[in-house]
């Protein structure tokens, strides 16, 4: 809220501008009573629209945090963690899987190398999804405003990411069986599937590069056209950030898809001192 003081008839008169949000919220508060220092001292509409101290609400954070782990403490000495039996190196299960808040990394294993599955693409998604609503703010009503009608993009693009993520958790616990094979609900797990090896293509390197060229064309590109003033409000700089991590997020989807419609093993498969980079 930006304060410009002009002349006026009465003496120390502010104008104050705000947007029609802003004024909504404060248009019924009294502001004629005379400057007193202290939140005790507001009345309780005042209050109302007061931001508490920093101490009041870390205070309350604290108290609540101590008391769930206070529950959680009591709770874990009448349970036992769901341990297995001791592993038998002569009898390997086919059906082992990770914890559940794992479970999205090992759906990823079926797609991507491990370096590109457990490192490379969860750093990205969670480092876009922190930075995306400050690269996304809402000019009229700020930072601190989290609706969908203020900020239809920011949350749109965060509700994506956050819906493939337990997307990759649900299909790897409850349709995945012996070896990773896929199953249906209706599906006895525990008779191994035995399931045909598919024949695995690969894009040429040309292709490949090909591939990458024209789709991050096309996401860089299409909505600086589509939505231009969402790019004028971004500017340059958040723009190119915002279009790359959208774009990085797609591609998981994309080749998924391309996994199962197509039998696309890698997009791009590069062999670079010593070393095998393969997408």
């Amino acid at each position: 809220m930006a304060e410009a003081q002009g002349e006026s008839k009465e003496k120390d008169e502010v104008i104050v501008r705000m947007s029609k949000n802003e004024w909504e919220y404060v248009k019924n508060i009294d502001v004629r009573a005379d400057y007193k220092e202290g939140f005790e001292t507001l009345t309780p509409k005042q209050q109302d629209y007061t931001v508490k101290h920093l101490r009041d609400s870390v205070g309350i954070e604290f108290i609540a945090g101590l008391l769930f782990t206070f529950i959680i403490m009591v709770w874990s000495l009448y349970m036992d963690a769901p341990l297995k039996e001791l592993a038998n190196p002569s009898d390997t299960p086919l059906d082992e899987r990770a914890p559940w808040y794992f479970i999205g990394l090992q759906e990823l294993l079926i797609y991507f190398d491990p370096w590109l599955a457990g490192v490379v693409i969860p750093s990205i998604l969670l480092v876009g999804l922190i930075v995306l609503p400050f690269i996304d703010p809402n000019k009229e009503t700020g930072i601190g405003w989290y609706s969908f009608r203020a900020r239809p993009i920011a949350v749109s693009a965060f509700c994506f990411g956050y819906a493939m993520w337990y997307i990759l958790i649900i299909v790897g616990q409850f349709f995945r069986g012996p070896g990773r094979v896929f199953y249906w609900p209706w599906e006895d797990r525990a008779i191994a599937k035995v399931v045909p090896p598919a024949e695995m293509v690969d894009f040429s390197i040309a292709g490949g590069f090909a591939f990458f060229i024209l789709y991050f064309s096309i996401c860089v590109i299409t909505p600086r056209f589509i939505f231009k003033s969402f790019y004028r409000t971004l500017g340059i700089a958040k723009y190119y950030i915002f279009v790359s991590l959208m774009a990085i997020m797609l591609l998981v989807p994309i080749k998924i898809f391309l996994r199962y419609v197509f039998d696309v093993k890698y997009i791009l498969s590069l062999h670079i001192f010593n070393t095998f980079l393969n997408f």
